[in-house]
């Protein structure tokens, strides 16, 4: 007997005609619901001190809405070096600021609050892919209110990126390969975080045994080539990213025993490590209960090994938001009851940690 988690071409086929409406319109309104409730958080922890500003500018923000004003230095002496922010979402901001009279921080909210709830959209619309609306609309819920979530808002790429690579995964499974491998190459000139799609795109090529499909992986990359390439004309040196990240975060390299180092010798990030780590290897049930496409294993187990065996990253909910296909396996896997309990929970886990970064508190969490 089929599994009842996978759905006949047939059904499939029929539940994604329906309307886009039914769809997005319910994944918009708890997104914004989730925003107002980050907004009141974050103005109850800055109280009288808050401004746009200071929200949009939050943690790596400021070195975003900088690179959107001024553009990259030449050099890697300022601290932290600029050229490890990659560029599309900077030059979204820019292109938004004089629309917005010229106020950066507000351009900044404007393209993260847009492209965040593009990101809850897009990954409701994986899951809307395998299993129809019903469930496309609880990922897009998940997503929403995810541990990292509030990272939607302030000037951050993540939003952006999380769209990209949810419609390029998207594209892929439709075998679209050029489609994909366009929108690929826009994610990998957004982040870092998306260049486990090259290895998906490539995997997928192969088992295609297309030769056309190979157009997927070689744009792709073409995101994050380009960009080392500009690079090398701007600061003279086509590794300007891979010494930008060595000179601003020590540490960086790949070391197979980094989990363990930091259960040695970091305990106030070993309890975040080993919270996100739990919800990883739920996420991780979830993808093979769900029975999901093998780019979707492949990109996000790429994802996990680059930060975990990583001797200079560790597991925060900011990075494991971008390990974004465990949310539509959640939403296909667990079943509709046990599933508005995990929303609502993931919701209280959001707002713990947002507290737990904007009050800094000792011991328990690193900056994200």
């Amino acid at each position: 007997m089929q599994d009842q988690l996978v759905v006949d071409a047939a059904t499939h086929e029929g539940r994604r005609s329906r309307t886009w409406s039914g769809f997005v319109a319910p994944v918009l309104a708890v997104y914004l619901l989730s925003r107002l409730v980050v907004f009141g958080a974050l103005l109850d922890a800055y109280g009288g001190h808050w401004t746009i500003t200071k929200f949009a500018g939050i943690w790596d923000g400021r070195y975003y809405l900088r690179v959107a004003e001024h553009g990259y230095p030449t050099t890697l002496t300022q601290k932290p070096p600029l050229a490890a922010f990659f560029p599309l979402y900077p030059l979204l901001v820019r292109a938004a600021a004089p629309i917005l009279g010229g106020n950066w921080a507000l351009a900044g909210i404007a393209v993260s609050l847009l492209t965040g709830a593009a990101a809850c959209v897009a990954v409701g619309a994986l899951a809307r892919e395998r299993a129809g609306d019903e469930t496309g609309v609880r990922a897009g819920w998940l997503m929403a209110v995810a541990p990292g979530a509030a990272f939607l808002s302030p000037a951050y790429a993540e939003g952006l990126a999380i769209t990209l690579c949810a419609v390029a995964l998207i594209m892929l499974d439709r075998r679209r390969w050029l489609v994909a491998g366009v929108i690929g190459a826009l994610a990998t000139a957004t982040s870092p975080l998306a260049l486990p799609f090259v290895a998906a795109a490539a995997w997928s090529a192969w088992r295609s045994r297309q030769a056309q499909a190979w157009k997927a992986p070689a744009l792709a990359s073409l995101g994050f080539v380009s960009y080392c390439l500009y690079l090398w004309a701007h600061m003279g040196t086509p590794f300007g990213w891979f010494d930008a990240e060595r000179a601003g975060w020590a540490g960086h390299h790949v070391d197979l025993l980094a989990p363990v180092s930091w259960f040695a010798k970091s305990p106030e990030i070993t309890l975040v490590e080993l919270f996100c780590a739990v919800i990883a290897g739920a996420g991780l049930w979830a993808m093979h209960r769900a029975r999901v496409p093998g780019t979707w294993w492949v990109f996000t187990l790429a994802f996990l090994a680059s930060i975990v065996f990583d001797g200079g990253l560790w597991l925060t909910p900011r990075l494991l938001l971008s390990a974004f296909p465990l949310v539509p396996a959640a939403a296909i896997a667990v079943r509709s009851e046990r599933f508005r309990a995990l929303t609502a929970v993931s919701a209280v886990v959001m707002l713990l940690v947002l507290v737990a970064y904007t009050q800094k508190t000792t011991g328990f969490v690193y900056q994200p």
